[in-house]
């Protein structure tokens, strides 16, 4: 994969220090871009390039720093590829986005309340008994912050460009696109995230410092108090996840269920109204897993099991053509 003259010009002034605002976004986007499963690397100036921001990855992460050189093989495969994604989602947060987004937004539940938070990005989190959610009235360029204390069941609109970003206590959690049940307070040790579905990464503050980072995959739990990372429980995963989205609209997944009761499942989740509707999809039945979709995605599936279309005003959405035949 041959190494744009430009990146090659910005990372040497990230090196130095120098970029400009500007020049950050272009060097990030550029990392942001899918790796393929391996790297054919010629000349040795891609190859210490390679290698040094290879390093300060490592480095941003909280490796240990080796004594040794390192000549790197035709690899980056799959686990250098996940370690080089949310490497680069780590480093672009820490080092493109100190500061933390004033928020302008600011959600507080009673206790034994679940209340839906919609998010700018369209995210959508579940925030549950005594907790608080403060998020931004936007989001910034290079990430979507937030900060939760208490417990929220967050289900985050997948973008490898734009990293999310939950600041609880003496942890940040950061994810691409994912959805996972986090408990967090004010103690040292008073964090438990169990992710469902896609990947985080899991960081403490000590004494304003970054520690390393802890990745969590779907299926999986890490509790601080502990400080290891474990398969969510002895329990079969459906009974689980059902206990974790207890009183949420997480799980929308039908099976043979009427299109009207999943239309009604919609505005209940995305905060929608489906207008003009006069009966057309009574009879149509529909099998179909969408939870974890996105509001747009989610119809375009819906439309296309019952070959209609659709148009979204606002916050309204109408359906036209297709339909089924009574059975």
């Amino acid at each position: 994969m041959d190494v744009p003259e430009n990146i090659k010009y910005l990372s040497l002034k990230w090196k130095k220090g120098t970029l400009t605002e500007q020049e950050k976004i272009e060097l990030r986007n550029w990392y942001d871009t899918p790796l393929p499963t391996s790297l054919e690397l010629e000349g040795s100036d891609e190859q210490e390039l390679k290698a040094l921001l290879f390093k300060k990855i490592k480095n941003a992460l909280g490796y240990e720093e080796q004594r040794t050189i390192v000549k790197f093989p035709v690899w980056l495969k799959v686990a250098a590829a996940v370690i080089l994604f949310f490497g680069m989602s780590f480093l672009a947060y820490q080092y493109f986005n100190k500061a933390v987004v004033p928020a302008a937004n600011e959600q507080v539940v009673s206790a034994g309340e679940i209340r839906r938070v919609i998010l700018p990005d369209s995210s959508i989190v579940w925030l549950k008994g005594k907790s608080k959610l403060s998020y931004p009235a936007t989001f910034g360029k290079t990430t979507r912050d937030v900060s939760l204390s208490g417990e929220a069941l967050f289900e985050i609109r997948h973008d490898t460009r734009w990293p999310f970003v939950v600041r609880s206590g003496h942890y940040t959690t950061t994810v691409l696109g994912t959805s996972f049940n986090l408990k967090t307070g004010a103690g040292d040790r008073d964090f438990d995230i169990s992710v469902l579905t896609g990947k985080v990464g899991v960081m403490k503050i000590i004494s304003g410092q970054d520690s390393k980072v802890v990745f969590v995959s779907a299926n999986q739990t890490f509790k601080a108090e502990s400080d290891k990372v474990q398969s969510l429980g002895s329990l079969p995963k459906k009974e689980i996840i059902q206990e974790i989205t207890a009183g949420t609209q997480y799980d929308m997944a039908f099976e043979k269920t009427p299109v009207e009761e999943i239309m009604h499942r919609f505005e209940q989740k995305f905060d929608v109204h489906f207008e003009g509707y006069t009966g057309e999809y009574k009879s149509c039945k529909i099998t179909a897993d969408l939870t974890n979709q996105p509001l747009q995605q989610s119809l375009r599936l819906l439309c296309g099991a019952i070959n209609a279309t659709y148009k979204i005003h606002d916050n309204k959405i109408q359906l036209t053509g297709g339909g089924c035949f009574d059975e």
